[in-house]
């Protein structure tokens, strides 16, 4: 008695129709025609590799009529991140001329009391400077 065995024939791995072939688009003009088949420029049209190799030799004026199709990139736009600023407390800025306090009523700068300005007067004299006040 014999056994049955399924033997199947192996498949050959079915290639994809993509392999052999080339995607191109119009280089130089917007409308073309080649063996009365007219193109557009700015769409890509999937050629045979054979065929694309002959229409990537054309020229006009020394110009490529064809060239390799590029896709167009994805732009992303720049993202607005928002910086939490919530934990600062925001004060008034305080009045400060950098040195002594302003008298607003007078319009006078107080820079010291007598004895400070005494003081400075008497090193003044031992180095020979010129004070004025």
């Amino acid at each position: 008695m014999a056994l049955k065995t399924s033997d199947k024939p192996a498949a050959t791995p079915a290639q994809p129709p993509f392999t052999q072939t080339t995607v191109l688009e119009l280089a130089l003009y917007k409308l073309y025609t080649w063996q009365n088949n007219t193109y557009e420029q700015g769409k890509p049209y999937r050629f045979r590799n054979e065929d694309a190799m002959l229409l990537l030799g054309e020229q006009d004026l020394g110009r490529q009529v064809w060239k390799l199709y590029q896709p167009p990139k994805k732009r992303e736009a720049p993202k607005h991140e928002i910086v939490d600023a919530t934990r600062v407390v925001a004060t008034r800025p305080v009045e400060d001329v950098g040195f002594g306090t302003l008298n607003k009523a007078s319009g006078r700068i107080e820079v010291g009391t007598d004895d400070e300005i005494q003081d400075i007067l008497e090193r003044n004299e031992e180095g020979g400077g010129d004070v004025t006040v």
